[in-house]
């Protein structure tokens, strides 16, 4: 294999990046994963984890200018590959053009197929020979998948079900188009997080969606999200069950075994669905998380970085907005524990915004945390808000503050 044969292969590796059945018989996955005693699930797998670390290899560190042609390609494939985000939603982020887009996306994977190229030279030396397996390397596709969970437990111990099933649909739409399948979304606004690996459970509802995806055609795919106050419900199925193989039902309830395998190690269980003679399907019960919700009112993405690199450590859970009617919408529907308030908001009062707030029978009983350079502790004490803290805030500051508020609702704001 040539380097620009290379190349290639690895553009179609992404492409097929969330398929771990497609990786594991891939061209590339015996070149790259050099592990005798794998399986071929193993080997899938870990061939997936090390085409999203090849991705780290671009990243240009933080004295890199933004908007830099390293700083784009970094970001394109993060968003992309990780992040599971559409290219017209990338495009926009990083401020390009289609065209642009589509060369910068080249680019980068130009460049991390240099990075792999080097690696597939080193290792293509040890093909000829039987590989061992290090002492104490993982032997078992769960404790791969146990590995991984405390690789990344402090990356994100939290996850968004809207944006991971947003982002799997995205990443799948061109296969869903070949196929003829039409998508029934269900996906309720402003759900709650769940207590899960954002990281893990991406893979997992892309491996459900992908394993239907790729064995199906001409029917419709549902995917429908039900929340109660103590979990969201996930299901997936195929209508009518006619458009998949005879055995497709066995099928899936092996499939579902290694999801389940996976849920067991991020906090929910997975079953195969089989309503009737017509559907087909997965389901995966996902328990809502329990922190309390800050709900940080601020124009400046500095200072909504800040809190929240301040306050998830410590338990609160960060909803971010840069207007004020959005902040207005979201404390009716969640009803947060705490709003924090920037008093200069673009195009509107934050004093106007602390009224509204007030006023509103489901709203006005959350508390409010001005913070603002303005010198108005007085006034925005006297106008009902529960504390004022003056800009730049300190992390001492701001937990203090959410502390004192403990013996107002001790039991509020979990949303």
């Amino acid at each position: 294999m040539d380097r620009i044969q290379f190349q290639q292969q690895v553009s179609d590796l992404y492409i097929h990046l969330y398929d771990l059945v497609y990786l594991r018989t891939h061209p590339l996955t015996d070149v790259l994963v050099l592990d005798a005693a794998a399986s071929r699930k193993q080997k899938g797998w870990q061939l997936h984890n090390l085409l999203l670390e090849a991705i780290n290899e671009l990243d240009p560190g933080p004295r890199a200018p933004p908007y830099s042609r390293e700083w784009r390609r970094y970001r394109l494939m993060v968003e992309r590959y990780k992040h599971g985000l559409e290219p017209g939603a990338i495009m926009q982020e990083i401020a390009v053009s289609k065209r642009q887009y589509y060369r910068e996306h080249e680019a980068a994977i130009e460049a991390i197929a240099c990075v792999l190229w080097e690696h597939y030279i080193a290792q293509s030396s040890l093909l000829t020979s039987p590989a061992a397996t290090p002492a104490g390397a993982p032997t078992s596709y769960l404790e791969l998948l146990r590995l991984e969970t405390a690789r990344t437990a402090q990356a994100g111990r939290y996850a968004h079900l809207n944006d991971i099933v947003s982002g799997a649909v995205a990443l799948l739409g061109e296969k869903l188009r070949h196929n003829k399948l039409n998508l029934d979304l269900t996906l309720p606004e402003a759900l709650p997080a769940v207590a899960a690996d954002q990281a893990l459970l991406r893979q997992m509802v892309l491996g459900m969606i992908g394993y239907l995806v790729e064995r199906a055609s001409d029917a419709t795919l549902q995917v429908n999200v039900v929340a109660d106050e103590a979990a969201l419900l996930f299901s997936l199925q195929i209508d009518p069950v006619t458009a998949l193989r005879p055995t497709a039902f066995a099928e899936a309830q092996e499939r579902c075994a290694a999801f389940a395998e996976m849920g067991a190690l991020i906090g929910v269980s997975s079953r195969p669905l089989h309503a009737g003679p017509t559907v087909i399907g997965f389901q995966i019960r996902l328990p809502a998380e329990t922190r309390r919700a800050v709900l940080v009112v601020d124009d400046n993405e500095d200072v909504l970085e800040f809190f929240r690199r301040c306050l998830a450590p410590h338990g609160y859970r960060v909803l971010a907005v840069t207007s004020g009617q959005q902040a207005l919408d979201l404390a009716s529907q969640l009803q947060p524990y705490a709003i924090t308030l920037d008093l200069m908001l673009p195009g509107e009062d934050g004093w106007n915004v602390l009224q509204n707030l007030l006023n509103r029978p489901r709203t006005r009983r959350i508390p409010v945390i001005i913070c603002s350079v303005l010198k108005q502790k007085e006034l925005a004490l006297s106008l009902g808000a529960a504390a004022f803290l003056a800009k730049p805030v300190t992390e001492r500051e701001l937990l203090a503050a959410l502390q004192a508020l403990e013996a107002r609702q001790p039991a509020a704001g979990l949303a």
